[in-house]
């Protein structure tokens, strides 16, 4: 279902592609066709049509979403019939749109912030408890003249959710992921569907997931190279890992046409091409070759994402809770880095995403296809390679400067740790960096003294929608008509905000 206006435009979008893609079939086939050479046995017409009707069939679902939220936004639906508490969610979501109301506009009238509305309908309610959901039901002046009716003790729907918990899959990522936008009376057709999609992602065959509880599943694959911590729960980190892969390889798929990843040669390679990205973002008056100064945190990541994807690198993001918070992917001489933070702050973000790029190029990684980062890549670490990529991701940041920042601020400071927080804004607008940058900056410096600065660290950051930005830049470079609707399916659910 579609929730809001970005929502609206990223299904239009994918709806020109289909129909111009469509479009091309048809042209391909009459060209074909005219062929005098062509020598008719049947199978290219059959080919045509069983594409035609692919796509035909695709666009016939996105036409029947985007329909739904014009009639809801135009006022044009007056009545949603509940029969289930499955229902209710959709129905507030459905309540909100036919009221003209935003996200943020329901927000305000909640005295929430936007994200937490958000989060409320993308996990269609499921963390808001009874008195949340009767608050927004009255701010919605939704009447409920309709009973509930309780789920049966077994269904195909339950069993396959119970077979994905099974393989130790977080809860917010079975039910917000895997079976997004399924109701518990689903038909057997839909749960199929759903269990194709998963199945996919997972390595697994369809047969596999739909089986009786007692039958045992085989272990998932993944040639990840973890960093575990002792307490580690090796059977979560493989099954999180194994989807996370899943979904690389159909962006990679997608995003054929970028070719060959091409990593900078360095640090001060990366920056340049950065600034050169700046330049061209905000129109800057700068010197053609010298550094952009005086940019946010939020304009640096997103230049830094468009310097990837001009590298030929894409990025995903995401947003579940728990497992890695950054991964690299190589496979078919094709990378792409995977970006998964609970986090709202940009300076966070960018740190996490430079960090991540060197790892692509590091030679300690021999063949191996993927490394993920267990931890908080930006506590201290004695592993020489996220040393490395710390010491990079800082170049980066500081235009090589880092050291000599860091200097300034216990010096105008005078050695106090509880002066730091008057030095460090002015350090940074003397130093024409984001204050949010250097706050965590010097933060991580002090760990490596043993000293905490990170919840002074927290007061100085901006916060954003890092996770958006890098998923619309994602799609402006995906190619839907490369993939089958099952990879199409799997991957928007999994970008779903």
């Amino acid at each position: 279902m579609i929730q809001n206006e970005r929502q609206y435009r990223i299904t239009a979008r994918q709806r020109q592609v289909l129909a111009e893609a469509l479009e091309q079939l048809h042209a391909a086939r009459a060209d074909t066709l005219r062929d005098p050479s062509h020598v008719d046995d049947g199978h290219d017409l059959l080919r045509f049509q069983l594409e035609e009707a692919s796509l035909d069939g695709q666009i016939i679902g996105l036409d029947d979403q985007l329909r739904e939220y014009e009639e809801l936004r135009a006022g044009g639906v007056e009545r949603v019939r509940v029969t289930s508490l499955s229902d209710f969610p959709q129905a507030l979501i459905k309540a909100r749109i036919a009221s003209g109301l935003s996200q943020r506009d329901l927000a305000h009238l909640l005295g929430l912030k936007e994200q937490q509305i958000q989060r409320y309908e993308n996990e269609g309610y499921k963390s808001a408890s009874l008195t949340r959901l009767e608050e927004v039901r009255r701010a919605l002046n939704v009447e409920l003249d309709a009973g509930i009716q309780l789920p049966a003790i077994e269904s195909p729907l339950r069993r396959l959710k119970q077979r994905l918990l099974g393989l130790k899959l977080d809860r917010k990522v079975v039910e917000g992921r895997l079976l997004r936008d399924i109701g518990d009376k689903a038909s057997p057709a839909a749960v199929l569907g759903v269990a194709e999609r998963a199945a996919r992602l997972l390595g697994l065959q369809v047969e596999q997931l739909l089986a009786p509880a007692d039958t045992a599943l085989p272990p998932l694959a993944t040639t990840a190279r973890f960093k575990a911590p002792a307490n580690a729960e090796p059977q979560k980190l493989d099954a999180y890992t194994r989807y996370a892969e899943g979904l690389a390889e159909i962006v990679l798929k997608a995003t054929k046409q970028m070719g060959a990843p091409r990593p900078p040669a360095d640090a001060r390679a990366a920056r340049a091409g950065i600034d050169k990205l700046l330049r061209a973002q905000v129109g800057a008056q700068h010197d053609e070759d010298g550094p952009v100064n005086k940019m946010s945190s939020g304009q640096l990541y997103e230049a830094t994402l468009r310097y990837l994807f001009h590298l030929g690198i894409p990025v995903i993001a995401l947003r579940d809770p728990g497992t890695f918070h950054g991964a690299c992917f190589t496979a078919g001489g094709r990378s792409i880095l995977i970006m998964k933070q609970t986090t709202d702050s940009m300076a966070k973000w960018l740190h996490d995403l430079l960090h991540e790029l060197p790892h692509l190029s590091d030679p300690s990684r021999g063949e191996l296809r993927s490394w993920y980062e267990l931890g908080d890549v930006s506590t201290w670490s004695d592993d020489p390679e996220e040393q490395r990529a710390n010491a990079f991701a800082a170049d980066v940041l500081f235009q090589g400067r880092g050291e000599a920042v860091i200097e300034r601020c216990f010096l105008l400071a005078g050695g106090s740790i509880e002066r730091l927080k008057r030095a460090v804004p002015a350090v940074a607008q003397e130093a024409e960096v984001p204050v949010d940058v250097l706050a965590n900056y010097v933060a991580f410096q002090l760990s490596t003294r043993g000293i905490n600065w990170w919840g002074v660290a927290t007061s100085f950051q901006v916060a954003g929608t890092p996770w958006r930005t890098a998923t619309d830049l994602l799609l402006e470079h995906l190619d839907f008509t490369a993939l089958d609707s099952i990879e199409r399916a799997a991957l928007m659910d999994a970008l779903a905000a």
